[in-house]
């Protein structure tokens, strides 16, 4: 059998696995893929031949979204939104701006970035009724998850691996303050959704991206000597259409 059959075989029986699983159980086969997504598209699979890692990374990027369903289905690229944010004024943003570098001290590295929670301005937008009414509006229910969180990337090196988000920010907005760019190759947000070309994301300041972070495949690339890039993350969990 030919490895696209495969594949097509291999999504649809791990789609018709989910429908039985406890949320925990769908959470740690969702970690596995993404584990399986992030081992391939970093390049950790090397002495597996091309065809079979293709039908790997295909089975693992298709059957991601199948877990959860729901307004997915909509979002082939798993993006939502992506431009200057119609729920964000003026004031919010350099609200959050000013509270992303206050709070800079108080980052704590995670893995290969910098994270800040526990912002009372982050948290109270990520809350207002400009912001949830938006994302009803486009994708239908959700749950607030009060996670707000600012990222920081402003160190040579830094980044994040291919990867899948947990459930509490299964939805994302993911809203850029700030990129000074180095004297290197920038830093970008790279989005490998099933069956499509890569989608590499420059975000400009101001500029917010939503999309389904617990069903595609995303990560940031490295940064070089003197870029810094400050972003602000808000997380909602979706409840529509979910094997629950």
């Amino acid at each position: 059998m030919a490895y696209a059959e495969e594949t097509s075989a291999l999504v649809q029986r791990l789609s018709e696995l989910s429908t039985d699983l406890t949320a925990a159980e769908r959470e740690n086969l969702k970690f596995l893929l993404s584990m399986a997504a992030g081992g391939v598209l970093s390049g950790h699979a090397q002495k597996i031949p091309e065809p079979l890692r293709r039908s790997a990374l295909g089975t693992t990027q298709r059957t991601l979204p199948k877990l959860l369903a729901g307004a997915r289905e909509k979002f082939p690229t798993g993006i939502v939104y992506y431009g200057l944010a119609p729920f964000l004024s003026d004031a919010d943003l350099s609200a959050l701006d000013e509270e992303s570098r206050a709070f800079r001290p108080a980052a704590e590295r995670f893995m290969d970035h910098y994270v800040a929670s526990g912002a009372p301005t982050a948290r109270d937008i990520s809350l207002s009724p400009m912001v949830l009414s938006f994302l009803t509006e486009n994708v239908g229910e959700i749950a607030p998850t009060r996670r707000a969180n600012y990222l920081y990337y402003d160190e040579p090196g830094l980044g994040i691996d291919p990867h899948v988000d947990k459930d509490e920010f299964s939805l994302n907005i993911l809203t850029m303050l700030e990129h000074r760019a180095g004297s290197g190759q920038r830093s970008e947000l790279i989005l490998h959704p099933p069956g499509q070309d890569a989608i590499h994301l420059h975000l400009k300041a101001g500029e917010s991206l939503i999309f389904f972070a617990d069903s595609v495949t995303h990560q940031r690339t490295r940064t070089t000597a003197d870029e810094a890039i400050r972003l602000v993350s808000f997380g909602y969990r979706t409840l529509g259409g979910t094997h629950e």
